[in-house]
């Protein structure tokens, strides 16, 4: 904008720049079937050259998955099931929840400390709270790393 005063006042005047207009006369080059190679149109597909991807981690080795006994299983359980306890009393009384029927999942490395779980629970406050609580496991050393499904069942 250009400003300019008259009669006394400070007045705003648009400004206006004009482009010049480039345009090409060549007729861009065709192939056999009369169609632009540069340009695309709705009715032809769009071709892309497939790139392999490259990945940079390095593979794992492949490693031979440990079992736990199903009564390291339970008496890991019996000693955790007062805690579980209480993050399906206070997941009822914060969420109303009836009873249900939860698979919890832990994933256990070589020493026997739960480094991974997740639950299939819709309340996420109780999800959470099982969490916390599996973390505190205590399991024996297996030796590689263990995935364990646990059954929880609440009323």
């Amino acid at each position: 904008m250009r400003f300019c005063a008259a009669r006394g006042r400070l007045v705003a005047l648009p400004v206006i720049l004009v482009m010049p207009w480039q345009c090409n006369l060549l007729v861009p080059p065709q192939d056999a079937t009369g169609r632009s190679p540069v340009s695309s149109s709705a009715e032809d597909p769009k071709r892309e050259v497939p790139v392999a991807r490259v990945s940079t981690a390095r593979p794992r080795p492949p490693q031979q998955a440990a079992t736990l006994p199903d009564e390291v299983i339970v008496r890991a359980m019996n000693a955790g099931q007062p805690a579980f306890l209480r993050c399906w009393a206070r997941a009822q009384r914060l969420e109303g929840l009836d009873a249900a029927k939860i698979r919890l999942h832990l994933e256990i490395d070589e020493g026997g400390r739960v480094v991974g779980c997740r639950s299939d629970s819709d309340s996420p406050t109780l999800s959470r709270c099982l969490a916390v609580v599996a973390r505190q496991l205590a399991f024996p050393a297996p030796g590689a790393p263990t995935v364990v499904d646990l059954p929880l069942m609440f009323r």
